[in-house]
């Protein structure tokens, strides 16, 4: 079902931008501030834009751990750049942290195409949430453990999650008469099992950071054999052309409605959880219903 590598889907994602800030009469945003957080990176360009993407750091770090401080030059060198530019330049880097950066970069330019009605204009669906198309007996797969997990719980046959990171990270330990172990109700899997798990599943939900570490295009193709083929995390909040193109059906896009709060979040929070609740606007994305 996948066509291009992630890397050549990110390209074409690019070059559809370029093309609607072409035919929109929109100047070229540049890098106006990069902030740096443990899990984020949060990118804020000119005519009030934001991004924000996974670094890999702190409970992420499963490609080597990454000191942010050691970013900092580099970073620099950044401010003033072409979006376009900085994206250009790292889809095809081998560094994580750069393709982190040119990820950021084409959500924080994705912003003017994510409203509502953005989404109709452009000939896309806005449609339900995942959690209100799911039935009794869906075995749904989710790779990537996260916060989003917990909103599927009870609502489906199985749910089993495939993770990079270790399993004793999402471990409960329930010490009573006898000793057991939890999660009871998800079936967590390692990344090696992607493809045994993800093609006998009715629904598939993928983590935006398979399009930071490359994997995407490996993951959506082991997913063809689901009804529901989705992306969710803020990583993901990209234009959906070339996503669809290449086999996903359903997407989870965050569109920054207050950027000055969301600045303020991101220098002052120690996480992200509280600017995601209050300074965005979900909307579930589809080529067409289903």
């Amino acid at each position: 079902m996948s066509t291009h590598s992630t890397e050549k889907i990110l390209v074409k994602t690019l070059d559809i931008l370029d093309n609607l800030y072409q035919e929109n009469k929109i100047e070229r945003p540049r890098v106006k501030k990069i902030i740096l957080k443990q899990e984020w990176n949060v990118i804020f360009g000119t005519n009030n834009l934001c991004g924000m993407v996974i670094n890999f750091t702190g409970v992420h770090a499963v490609h080597g751990e990454q000191k942010l401080r050691d970013r900092i030059d580099p970073i620099k060198g950044l401010i003033g750049k072409d979006l376009f530019n900085v994206a250009s330049d790292y889809i095809t880097s081998n560094d994580i942290q750069e393709r982190s950066l040119a990820v950021g970069s084409i959500s924080c330019m994705s912003q003017p195409f994510l409203s509502s009605n953005q989404i109709k204009k452009r000939g896309f669906n806005e449609c339900r949430d995942i959690m209100d198309m799911l039935n009794p007996t869906d075995t749904v797969a989710i790779v990537g453990y996260g916060g989003f997990v917990r909103k599927l719980l009870g609502k489906c046959k199985e749910i089993h999650v495939t993770e990079m990171r270790p399993r004793e990270r999402f471990e409960s330990v329930i010490i009573g008469e006898n000793v057991d172990f939890g999660p009871k109700e998800i079936y967590i899997h390692t990344e090696k099992d992607n493809k045994k798990v993800l093609s006998k599943s009715d629904i598939v939900m993928i983590t935006a950071s398979t399009l930071v570490n490359g994997t995407f295009d490996e993951v959506i193709d082991y997913s063809k054999n689901a009804r529901i083929r989705g992306l969710y995390g803020p990583s993901g909040s990209i234009i959906p052309d070339v996503l669809f193109e290449n086999g996903l059906n359903y997407q989870r896009v965050y569109e920054i409605t207050n950027t000055p709060r969301f600045e303020y979040d991101s220098i002052n929070d120690a996480s992200l959880e509280v600017a995601l609740k209050e300074s965005q606007t979900l909307h579930c994305i589809s080529p067409r219903s289903i």
